[in-house]
């Protein structure tokens, strides 16, 4: 028998598998929204997942529990110790699906603003040294909210909350995540960027009515690392090799 979480990996092997290696070719609205209600779906039981059996006194911010992971998509639950975040980081030409099994994380995402061409305001260039000015980023807000395991999941795609950042709310969080096409550091296809905000930003410039909000890269916090611990629930190994016999 097929377990739940063995569905929503087949459904999302086959729908990612069909745009791997062309970033010109998006998912339809259609299999997006059927990726979506089946992610709804997917609670703690479904991964075997127990937030007792996590030592949530160590000092690591973020554990890992790797699934599954091909160049196609990549399938973990990331565990967000209290006071602690994912910070700040984007997902090049991706889509994400992020869904709370555990607790509350506070999510805030941006986006890149279509058509916008422009350079940033005096006041915001020169808080950058010179040669770093070409790398301010623009972008723009599109969600700020609470989300815990009894909501739905969220949703990034190559051009909607490509930014953003995760923090536990009251206590730990876990939340099941798919990425795909997976990050790819080797070829420098797709690199995880870490960013900050401008300090300061007190002129306002709007771009379709949203004001824009300029972010610089930055390395990796840190204060930001994660360490592994081990998936105990159906193997979804398994059940993709069934697919791409």
């Amino acid at each position: 028998m097929v377990s739940n979480i063995q569905k929503v990996a087949q459904t999302a092997y086959r729908l990612f598998s069909r745009i791997c290696g062309n970033s010109d070719v998006l998912l339809s609205s259609q299999n997006v929204g059927l990726l979506t209600s089946m992610m709804n779906t997917i609670k703690d039981k479904d991964v075997n997942f127990d937030m007792s059996k996590i030592s949530l006194e160590s000092e690591t911010p973020v554990s890992y529990i790797d699934i599954y992971e091909d160049p196609v998509m990549t399938m973990a639950i990331f565990i967000i110790r209290d006071g602690c975040k994912i910070p700040l980081h984007d997902h090049p030409g991706m889509y994400g699906f992020c869904k709370v099994i555990h607790g509350s994380a506070r999510m805030k995402s941006f986006s890149d603003p279509q058509n916008f061409v422009g350079n940033p305001p005096e006041n915001i260039a020169s808080k950058i040294r010179p040669y770093l000015r070409q790398s301010i980023k623009p972008v723009v807000l599109e969600e700020e909210s609470i989300f815990s395991s009894d909501d739905n999941c969220c949703v990034v795609t190559p051009n909607h909350g490509t930014y953003h950042e995760l923090v536990a709310v009251n206590g730990p969080v876990a939340f099941l995540d798919i990425l795909a096409p997976s990050y790819d550091h080797a070829s420098g296809a797709r690199i995880c960027q870490y960013y900050e905000e401008i300090k300061g930003q007190n002129e306002e410039i709007k771009h379709l009515g949203k004001p824009l909000i300029w972010f610089t890269p930055i390395s990796q916090p840190s204060d930001f690392w994660c360490d592994p611990e081990e998936y105990e629930g159906p193997s979804v190994v398994d059940a993709l090799n069934e697919i791409v016999k």
